[in-house]
C-alpha cells in the first residue's frame, strides 16, 4: 500500500528555484559581511537566518515532488551515496519501504540505514583476515572433541576474591584442549558494561585456573566419579595434593572490530606467581582463526536450537562427557 505525500506539489521546481535564488543571495551577503570583518553583527546574523530559512524551503520543495512516501523512499534507496571503502561483499541494509507511512519515517529509515552501512564498511576495514596464524596449533579443528565455546559471566568476586571488586565482566570463552594443555581465548563483549578483557586478563586467567584446579581437587575426593572432574584430573601432578600445572594453560585475547577500533587477536603470555597469573605480554597475530572469528555466530545458532542461553554456565560446562 502506498501512502500519499500530503505536501505533494507537481510544480515543485518553481518553488525550489525561487528559494534557491534567495538562498544564493543570502550566502553572498554572508561572504561579503565576513570579508568586511562584520561576522559578529546583526546584519550577518540576519543573512545567516535567511540562508537557513531558504535552504530548508529548498529541501521541503524537493520532497514535495514525490506523490507518495514510497516514491520518496525508493528515490532515496536508488540515489544512495555509498561510503568510501564500500564493496559488494557488504550487504546493503534493509529498508521496509512498503511499511513507511510518512515522509519523516522515510527520511529517518534512510538515515539509520546509512549509519548501519557506514559502520559495516568501517568494521570491515578494521577486520583481521581469517586464517590460522603461523605457528598456532590451537583453534584449528572445528570438529575436535576438546573444543568448547560458551558465554561466561565472571562476577566481581571471581576476579577479586580478596574483596576489592569494582565490577565483573561478560566474555565469550573458547577453550581448546590439545596435547600441550588448554588454550583459552577470552573475547571482548563490547556490549558488556564491565571492565575490559585487556585490563582484566590476569584476573580472568587466574579465575579460570582456580576453578579448574578446584574441580581437579574434588576429583581426588570423589575418585570414583567420571565426567568433568575426571577430565581435569588427568593433568593433576600430585594424587593427594592435586595442583594443575599452570604452564599447561595458554591464554588468548580476541577484540572484535568496532566502528572506531581495529580487530585484534593475541597470545597473552603470563607468569604464574603466588597463585596468580601476572605480568601479561601481548603477542599480536596477523590473522584470526575461523573458530575464534565465528564463535559468536556459532553460539547464536546453538542457543536458537536449544531454546535458551548458556550464559553463566559452569566452567567448561560443555566438556562434561
Amino acid at each position: 500500500m502506498a501512502y500519499a505525500n500530503p505536501d505533494y506539489n507537481p510544480d515543485w521546481e518553481t518553488v525550489h528555484d525561487s528559494h534557491d535564488l534567495q538562498r544564493t543571495q543570502a550566502k553572498r551577503e554572508m561572504i561579503r559581511l565576513a570579508g568586511a570583518g562584520q561576522m559578529m553583527t546583526d546584519a550577518c546574523d540576519a543573512a545567516k537566518a535567511a540562508f537557513d530559512l531558504h535552504h530548508q524551503a529548498c529541501l521541503d520543495a524537493h520532497q514535495s515532488q514525490f506523490a507518495t512516501v514510497q516514491d520518496y523512499a525508493r528515490w532515496l534507496s536508488e540515489n544512495w551515496s555509498l561510503p568510501y571503502g564500500y564493496d559488494t561483499s557488504i550487504p546493503m541494509p534493509h529498508m521496509d519501504i512498503e511499511g513507511l507511512r510518512t515522509m519523516d519515517e522515510a527520511s529517518a529509515a534512510f538515515s539509520q540505514a546509512s549509519r548501519e552501512l557506514e559502520d559495516a564498511v568501517n568494521k570491515k576495514q578494521r577486520r583481521l583476515p581469517v586464517g590460522q596464524p603461523e605457528g598456532l596449533i590451537a583453534f584449528a579443528n572445528a570438529n575436535s572433541v576438546g573444543l568448547h565455546r560458551y558465554w561466561r559471566e565472571f562476577s566481581p568476586r571471581d576476579l577479586y576474591p580478596q574483596g576489592y571488586a569494582p565490577s565483573g565482566l561478560r566474555t565469550l570463552l573458547t577453550v581448546d584442549e590439545i596435547e600441550d594443555g588448554w588454550h583459552v581465548c577470552f573475547m571482548q563483549d563490547w556490549d558488556s558494561p564491565g571492565v575490559s578483557v585487556t585490563n582484566a586478563i590476569g584476573r580472568l586467567a587466574t579465575a579460570f585456573f582456580r576453578e579448574a584446579n578446584a574441580i581437579a581437587e574434588q576429583q581426588v575426593q570423589h575418585s570414583g566419579k567420571k565426567g568433568l572432574r575426571a577430565w581435569f584430573a588427568r593433568w593433576t601432578t600430585h594424587k593427594h595434593a592435586p595442583l594443575l600445572d599452570p604452564d599447561r594453560f595458554h591464554f588468548y585475547e580476541h577484540l572484535p572490530p568496532t566502528a572506531h577500533s581495529k580487530e585484534d587477536f593475541d597470545h597473552v603470555t603470563l607468569s604464574f606467581e603466588n597463585g596468580e597469573y601476572q605480568n601479561p605480554e601481548w603477542i599480536h597475530f596477523r590473522s584470526v582463526p575461523a573458530i575464534i572469528k565465528s564463535a559468536r555466530e556459532y553460539l547464536q545458532k546453538s542457543e536458537n536450537t536449544q531454546g535458551g542461553s548458556i550464559l553463566n554456565a559452569p566452567m567448561i560446562h560443555a566438556a562434561i562427557r
